[in-house]
């Protein structure tokens, strides 16, 4: 059976301050204060029946910023968090093209299993790049991967964006065609 799935939106970035229209530009952004102080505060209201036995991110800084901010006291018991280059966001803009694998390593250690993380993942080109079609070939992809996990319960960090191509919200030209994971939903 697949296991249940929690998608999480990261919290507040730098690339989502104003203006946003420079901001966006800042390469693989860390959270903001405000965005640590969110994820604290979601850790103490996300369900503590929830036996999650996995946690997973997309490998750019302020997702996987945002899974050890707010499941520390799980990280202690089930680390490290696994890297999903499929999970990354929808663009190519600089904020939403996450760093080298070594940089990765680099920065977070052991926190990340990094196994996935593959050469040019951050290239905005073939499966990663920002089109319909490949952004839908990816969730498809990730949907597998998650399918045949053997946990019960994990946790996937990403991006709202991307999150609409997994749940099937877009459209043949990749237009949104719900707001469930809309631009406000917890985080912004």
């Amino acid at each position: 059976m697949p296991p249940r799935v929690y998608l999480i939106r990261h919290g507040q970035g730098y690339h989502q301050l104003e203006p946003t229209s420079q901001n966006q530009y800042l390469p693989d952004p860390a959270l903001t204060k405000e965005g640590i102080a969110r994820c604290k505060y979601f850790a103490q209201h996300f369900p503590e029946s929830a036996n999650v036995e996995l946690i997973c991110a997309s490998p750019l800084q302020r997702t996987i910023q945002t899974a050890e901010y707010t499941f520390a006291e799980r990280l202690e018991r089930i680390a490290p968090i696994v890297l999903l280059p499929y999970a990354q966001e929808a663009t190519d803009l600089p904020s939403d093209t996450g760093s080298d694998r070594a940089v990765i390593e680099e920065r977070f250690g052991e926190f990340v299993d990094a196994e996935l993380v593959e050469e040019g993942w951050n290239s905005n080109t073939g499966i990663y790049a920002p089109t319909p079609e490949a952004l839908k070939e990816r969730a498809a992809r990730l949907r597998d991967w998650l399918r045949a996990r053997p946990e019960k319960e994990v946790v996937v960090v990403g991006h709202g964006n991307f999150w609409h191509y997994l749940t099937g919200e877009v459209d043949e030209n990749g237009k949104q065609t719900s707001k469930f994971f809309s631009s406000s939903w917890l985080w912004s």
